[in-house]
């Protein structure tokens, strides 16, 4: 051998890098002894992985690299004593970076869709682009170091793990939308992003799925015949259910109507019974008003019993003559009597059973019995008068009761009288006698 091809020798045994024509994911170099000093070349789309004894040691990026422990420490670690520290004792591999794509296909099974509860039998299609983020644990969690594993298929793993995330997606994903499986296969956007996200295991051994593009499933024509059949009675049941739930919408909302009047019934009827009691304070200050202005309550109460009975009789009431003027006017009488007891009851005043210039009890009428325990007549400015031929009169005090009777030549004796105070009718003689004497 010549010197030149000594050099050349040399040369190509302190020079490694990845074949040219080599596009494997991983290539491992053929020789576990590396001399020191030697140079690797790493392009930029790998990584160049040292282990030795099935532990990775260290990991350089793109570059070139002059193998030396100064500059690279982890190198200390495989060197071999027996060689005085020249060569190093290491399984190298060279490993791609770049995502990479790779057709995958296969069935899917059976799967229970969850919405109609049919088995559907399905095959998928397509494509994947993967992409290695760490070499050490691709290497060392699924490639291995053997030399039965130098060019070996990773393809047919990555693809089987895969279809584990394609189904357990696909069935996730219907679950959710609430939608059968046929119906979201169209969904191919949403179902790359799950397929991505739920790629769980191909992360476990370094590798991470980047997308997934033109991804299609078939499923067989009885499948889809049968799948048709149970999706138009389940939309026949949607329907149903979307009618009754109108129906129990409607049914609320009268409810709620019917409260509403309900409620605009009650507040009417508390606005009404306001109203009414401010009514009935209005009335009752203006009595009270009024009687002020009369002089007195009975004053008041009589003049409305006449204003009753004029407009009674201006009507008729069925009636007609004197006769039934003469009813008339008793009814308005009595009417005053009772509005004047219970007005004066309720303001606590006590009633006196007199109207000033008429009789408060019709011609005739016997005199009310005397009160428990007799109380004694009581003198008042205006007697009431019952004379022999059972008409009944007024006279002004003592004095005019005295001169009535002269006027009449009527014995006092003969005729009953009865003011404020009595508790009956007696007879005129007692009443005079029991008089106060005269004023000068």
């Amino acid at each position: 051998m010549g010197l030149l091809d000594f050099v050349k020798s040399g040369v190509k045994e302190m020079m490694i890098a990845r074949p040219e024509n080599d596009g494997n994911l991983v290539f491992k170099w053929p020789d576990r002894t590396i001399p020191m000093f030697a140079q690797v070349t790493v392009r930029a789309d790998e990584w160049a992985v040292f282990a030795r004894e099935g532990r990775p040691m260290g990991t350089l990026d793109a570059g070139r690299h002059t193998l030396q422990a100064a500059s690279i420490p982890f190198l200390s670690n495989l060197m071999d004593q027996y060689t005085g520290g020249n060569m190093l004792l290491s399984e190298l591999y060279f490993v791609k970076r770049t995502p990479f794509p790779m057709r995958f296909g296969g069935s899917l099974g059976n799967m229970i869709d969850p919405m109609t509860q049919i088995r559907v039998r399905g095959r998928c299609h397509g494509e994947l682009l993967l992409s290695v983020n760490n070499p050490e644990r691709m290497i060392f969690g699924y490639f291995g170091t053997g030399k039965y594993q130098e060019n070996p298929d990773v393809f047919t793993w990555l693809t089987d793990a895969f279809f584990m995330t394609v189904k357990n997606t696909i069935g996730t994903m219907a679950k959710q939308q609430r939608r059968s499986i046929l119906d979201i296969m169209d969904m191919t956007a949403d179902l790359s992003r799950g397929f991505v996200q739920s790629a769980s295991d191909l992360n476990e051994v370094g590798v991470s799925v980047v997308r997934v593009s033109k991804f299609e499933v078939d499923v067989p024509e009885e499948d889809l015949k049968r799948f048709d059949e149970m999706r138009q009675k389940v939309a026949d049941q949607l329907v149903g259910l979307q009618v009754d739930e109108i129906g129990i919408q409607r049914a609320a909302m009268q409810a709620q109507a019917e409260a509403a009047r309900a409620q605009v019934g009650v507040q009417t009827a508390a606005l009404q019974a306001q109203a009414n009691q401010f009514a009935l304070d209005q009335k009752f200050s203006q009595d009270a008003r009024y009687s002020q202005m009369a002089g007195s309550y009975q004053s008041y109460a009589a003049g409305q019993a006449l204003v009753g009975a004029g407009q009674g009789m201006a009507q008729g009431g069925g009636m007609g003559g004197p006769a039934a003027a003469g009813v008339q006017l008793g009814v308005g009488l009595g009417v005053a009597q009772m509005y004047q007891q219970g007005i004066a009851g309720a303001a606590g005043t006590p009633f006196s059973g007199v109207v000033a210039g008429v009789s408060s009890l019709p011609p005739g009428a016997p005199p009310p019995p005397p009160p428990p325990g007799g109380v004694a007549p009581v003198v008042a400015a205006v007697f009431h008068v019952q004379f022999p031929d059972g008409t009944i009169g007024q006279a002004q005090g003592h004095e005019g009761l005295r001169a009535e009777l002269t006027r009449r030549g009527l014995d006092p004796a003969a005729v009953n009288v009865w003011t404020n105070g009595m508790g009956a009718w007696a007879p005129a003689a007692g009443v005079l006698a029991a008089a106060p004497p005269p004023t000068k």
